[in-house]
């Protein structure tokens, strides 16, 4: 079966996903959402939920590439706990702005990248948290309605059609 270009952007989303989650995992001291997490002692829930994204995320990359019926399942799956993570690290984040921002500059400084000021005045703003917050669920929302519509590449065209 040829995929559709909207399945080669599945696999480049869930491929980039589950290169981050592990990065997230491997380097979890310098990231911001182990700091969020640590800072509201949950450390331990950081660990759990950023592992089953990346176990959801890698499994999604096998049934793009192995399409199967279960396959669109656990891409839905996937694609909502990501959300929901992002979404609960926002909430913890928007608890503590200014730790949100201290942990982002600590991550940025020890991979030796720049740290510009005026950048993170207008990131970490309550009022830009949240338009980032939109847009990732704009995003996950755009990826969601992609799953949805591939629905025979997981089915085959013949058990689409029988469920109409």
């Amino acid at each position: 079966m040829s995929r559709p270009k909207s399945i080669i952007v599945l696999i480049v989303w869930f491929v980039w996903a589950a290169g981050k989650d592990l990065d997230s995992l491997a380097r979890f001291s310098i990231t911001s959402d182990y700091y969020i997490y640590a800072s509201n002692g949950l450390a331990w829930l950081f660990f759990v939920l950023a592992g089953i994204v990346f176990l959801l995320n890698a499994s999604s990359v096998w049934y793009l590439i192995k399409p199967e019926p279960i396959g669109q399942g656990v891409l839905f799956a996937s694609l909502i706990a990501g959300v929901l993570y992002s979404l609960a690290t926002l909430g913890m984040a928007l608890s503590d702005i200014e730790g949100a921002r201290e942990a982002y500059t600590v991550g940025r400084e020890i991979r030796g990248l720049p740290v510009r000021e005026g950048a993170l005045d207008a990131i970490f703003t309550q009022r830009a948290m949240l338009i980032g917050g939109a847009l990732t669920v704009l995003v996950y929302s755009a990826l969601i309605w992609l799953v949805f519509r591939n629905k025979p590449f997981f089915f085959g065209p013949s058990g689409y059609a029988t469920e109409a």
